[in-house]
């Protein structure tokens, strides 16, 4: 009796097995490029986001199901990976026309303050001819040059474009304010920063993955992850920019 029993319930458990380990094997396995060299601001440490935009990121990734892996990389190898498929996702990442022939921006996460910084008060930008400006490499805030004939010297992070500041060797610096102090806490001289524009941050996800359903429930967990953010700045440690009425 209990043989026939079992010899009755063994396609039902057979069945289970497989669906199970279907399930298991058929879990999201992501890499995930997070920009590397602001380390305050978002970093990797044994395997977990940590830094100040942090909080944003943990919102959004405990909505989305998957096995995500998070590996600190230069901001040029980032893209150059969500282009070729070498990664999934990159973060913290701006949109830009150039990204999106090759990955798909997640929407508005939260929002930074850009300013230009200076040594010298200088006049109105936009009445300036051959200003220097200093520009992390492959960072997408290009429209952001002033003036009559700007020249760009690429250099590989902020902390250089700042110490070449300091030197004479540019005129401005384009910035995320909140990073001003890491770069200025030793400087004695006078510097001066007016607002270039509020930019939305958020991250990408390339086109090279297969999964069409990641796309949009990233996109809804960040919709949810940013009116949360706009309730928890002070709790979140990330000044914000107030809302306009009618946003």
């Amino acid at each position: 009796m209990q043989r026939l029993v079992w010899l009755k319930l063994f396609p039902f458990f057979l069945f289970l097995f497989f669906s199970l380990s279907l399930s298991a094997d058929s879990k999201r396995h992501h890499i995930v490029g997070v920009f590397a060299d602001i380390e305050r601001e978002i970093s990797v440490e044994n395997g977990k986001l940590v830094g100040r935009f942090a909080p944003y990121y943990h919102c959004v990734f405990s909505r989305v199901d998957g096995d995500f892996r998070f590996v600190n990389m230069p901001l040029a190898q980032i893209l150059r990976q969500l282009e070729k498929g070498g990664i999934s996702i990159g973060l913290p990442l701006i949109q830009t026309v150039e990204r999106d022939q090759y990955a798909d921006f997640g929407g508005t996460l939260f929002q930074l303050e850009y300013v230009y910084l200076m040594v010298q008060d200088l006049p109105q930008l936009e009445s300036m001819t051959g200003l220097r400006f200093g520009f992390v490499r492959k960072f997408a805030g290009l429209e952001l040059l002033k003036g009559d004939s700007p020249q760009v010297t690429h250099v590989s992070d902020w902390e250089q474009a700042v110490r070449m500041l300091r030197l004479g060797r540019v005129d401005v610096v384009v910035l995320p304010k909140i990073m001003m102090d890491l770069y200025l806490k030793d400087y004695q001289g006078a510097y001066y920063d007016r607002t270039a524009a509020w930019i939305d941050l958020s991250m990408y996800i390339s086109h090279s993955v297969e999964d069409n359903g990641l796309k949009e429930d990233f996109r809804d967990a960040i919709r949810t992850c940013r009116l949360i953010g706009e309730k928890n700045h002070e709790a979140w440690d990330i000044p914000g920019r107030q809302r306009d009425p009618e946003d």
